[in-house]
């Protein structure tokens, strides 16, 4: 009797909480049969000689179990009522969400001048897939070079799989940089990623849109703790004109996630993975477009591949711009839960 009133105590006051709205009414059914037993149990106990009868659907019932049946269904009667109130709670907590989200963006504007600012904290925000609490899609923000304890990192490259200068302002360099060997000035010595890359395209010239090619990470596994770094032919060249996004960006993702995977199976698993915003670094692109494309196609893989040794990816958000969108867009995920 105990047990079964204070498991029914805990569970209504977990399902109570402001996050649950909208299915505060489905959680509150185990909750009034704990009760019903806890207080049968509790009658029968200090009454042993009373009676409770009655016969419902052409089923005879009496004893404790009559007792339960009848508290369980004027509960349900009077729970019934309050359905209309949990529809209007979960209404309200999503117009919540997007006037949040909302505000996160004008701020986001207003506070960069109207050009993104570069966030210097690293920060994650992660929820977990609805229905598969093993896999967690998320978002970590500031510069790659700060970031700790991720796994893979993904190097969205050009079809030439030919990596940035080092002292240019993208994820290629910084992965380049901070991957090789340096002296005590801090200049390279020995490029280790750029060369292993370099040496698996020995006799190619390119690959297709989406190619991923592994390498390891350098000097990354000590510094960062990095396992491997997955590279992404993410953005197509052409004389003249520069470099622009490949059409098929879930192609992209679901090539990286799967190589993730196919390496996981080969050695020790890879838990985490960093997705920067694939193909945008040279503004060609449709930055929100792209972080839906990205997260919907993650949730797909995820969903398609439930024994996925990855536990968490992260869309990486550099500028205040990119994280307000990143964060809109998993708040929005209907394939994800805020609980």
């Amino acid at each position: 009797m105990t047990v079964f009133t204070v498991s029914g105590i805990a569970l209504q006051i977990w399902s109570s909480q402001p996050q649950r709205a909208g299915r505060q009414y489905a959680l509150q059914l185990p909750v009034i049969l704990l009760y019903s037993l806890a207080a049968a149990l509790f009658l029968f106990s200090v009454f042993p000689n009373s009676m409770a009868e009655g016969q419902t659907r052409g089923f005879r019932i009496g004893g404790a179990a009559g007792f339960a049946a009848f508290f369980m269904v004027a509960s349900f009667t009077w729970l019934s009522r309050t359905r209309p109130w949990d529809e209007l709670a979960g209404q309200i907590k999503k117009l919540l969400r997007e006037n949040a989200a909302l505000r996160r963006r004008m701020s986001a504007g207003r506070d960069s001048g109207g050009s993104p600012r570069v966030l210097s904290k690293c920060t994650r925000y992660e929820l977990p897939l609805g229905g598969d609490r093993r896999h967690r899609i998320g978002m970590v923000t500031g510069n790659l070079a700060n970031i700790l304890g991720t796994d893979v990192w993904v190097n969205p490259e050009n079809t030439r799989m030919e990596m940035s200068r080092v002292d240019e302002p993208t994820v290629s360099a910084t992965i380049r940089y901070h991957g090789g060997v340096r002296d005590s000035a801090g200049q390279l010595t020995h490029d280790a990623i750029g060369l292993e890359l370099a040496k698996q395209m020995t006799d190619r010239t390119h690959v297709a849109a989406a190619q991923v090619l592994v390498t390891g990470p350098g000097e990354l596994e000590e510094t960062h703790q990095v396992r491997r770094i997955v590279h992404v032919a993410a953005v197509e060249g052409e004389p003249g004109s520069g470099f622009r996004q490949v059409m098929d960006l879930e192609r992209c993702v679901r090539n990286v996630l799967t190589e993730v995977d196919r390496v996981s199976a080969d050695s020790s698993p890879l838990r985490s993975v960093v997705l920067p915003l694939l193909g945008t670094g040279g503004g060609n692109s449709d930055l929100e477009a792209t972080v839906t494309r990205l997260l919907s196609a993650t949730v797909d893989y995820f969903h398609s591949h439930k024994g996925s040794r990855i536990r968490v990816v992260y869309l990486l958000a550099y500028t205040d711009v990119q994280a307000a969108l990143c964060r809109d867009a998993l708040d929005r995920e209907a394939g994800l839960t805020g609980d």
